[in-house]
């Protein structure tokens, strides 16, 4: 599905952010793939909610709807079970989305003021084949989903009712973490169409660096999948990334935070005791609330353990 949108990026010619808000102004019309899922099973109260599903740096569509062994790791069939629609999709540069230019266009404004087109061609009932509005949004990010995320309910701060942020936290974000690649050198066969600054991770044994927990964690054949599925982040959603991490002041929903117990970007503190410092980024807010999980900050950590906490929160 095509969205028309006009937003403010930055000038990134010296390779690095500027300071100061964004001012260059880009528009266009983007192609977004998009996956609706009906609920498997009817739940009365969850009839006319909807979750928005955005993955991070070089997921698509299978980060929440793996079809890895999709009957234990993907979140949309889960979901699907508990009675909830989810609207799960590859974000711009990614998956079967448009690939414009990677340092002029895909940068974090821009994806923002992607998402909110989105979320409310949904709450409208304008997504193809959908034919029905939703009154409750929820809006489910993943790492670099949920920055993007929190950009949303700080320009949109009425469009989204929650806001459940996996693998994120306000923190400063060491990129010396990420081992990328120009994509189309690191794999032709599938990005040797794409400009040089589109990137992906080296190789599978940076990639379980950077996204898995220690050897013995995690299951090796969904590290191999994993691998041979990922894709890519742009130059300058690596330069904007910080852009919106900050205090939300308006947004009056809920939020829950959820971080791997080994996540290397976004758990500053022993036991990622930062998390449960949330709050003060969203005065507003409804109800705030912060957990960790067990499992690696990987494709395979965000599955029922989320839907579970959303469920003990009460939120419909």
């Amino acid at each position: 599905m095509h969205f028309p949108v006009s937003a403010k990026n930055f000038n990134l010619s010296s390779g690095t952010l500027p300071p100061g808000p964004p001012n260059v102004p880009v528009s266009g019309s983007y192609g977004i793939q998009l996956r609706y899922c009906e609920p498997s099973m009817a739940v009365h109260s969850r009839k006319d909610t909807i979750q928005v599903l955005v993955h991070g740096i070089t997921y698509n569509t299978e980060y929440w709807d793996a079809s890895f062994q999709p009957n234990m790791y993907s979140y949309v069939r889960f979901a699907a079970a508990q009675g909830y629609a989810t609207l799960n999709m590859a974000r711009l540069g990614d998956g079967k989305s448009d690939r414009p230019d990677p340092i002029k266009v895909v940068q974090s404004p821009l994806e923002v003021a992607v998402l909110v087109n989105i979320i409310k061609a949904a709450r409208a009932g304008h997504i193809p084949g959908v034919n029905r509005k939703f009154g409750t949004i929820v809006y489910a990010g993943h790492s670099y989903g949920s920055i993007l995320l929190n950009g949303v309910v700080i320009s949109e701060p009425k469009l989204v009712d929650a806001a459940i942020f996996t693998g994120y936290s306000h923190v400063t974000i060491d990129a010396k973490h990420l081992a990328l690649d120009p994509a189309r050198e690191n794999d032709p066969p599938r990005f040797g169409q794409l400009p040089p600054a589109y990137l992906t991770t080296t190789n599978t044994s940076t990639r379980a660096a950077t996204f898995y927990g220690a050897s013995g964690t995690f299951d090796p054949a969904a590290l191999d999948f994993d691998e041979a599925h990922k894709d890519t982040v742009t130059t300058a959603e690596v330069l904007t990334v910080q852009a919106t991490i900050t205090t939300a002041p308006k947004f009056k929903g809920d939020v829950l935070t959820i971080n791997g117990d080994q996540d290397i970007f976004f758990c500053i503190e022993l036991d990622c005791a930062n998390i449960h410092s949330e709050g003060k980024f969203y005065p507003k807010a409804r109800s705030v609330e912060a957990g960790m999980n067990n499992l690696e900050e990987c494709e395979y950590a965000t599955d029922a353990s989320v839907q579970l906490c959303f469920l003990r929160r009460g939120t419909r």
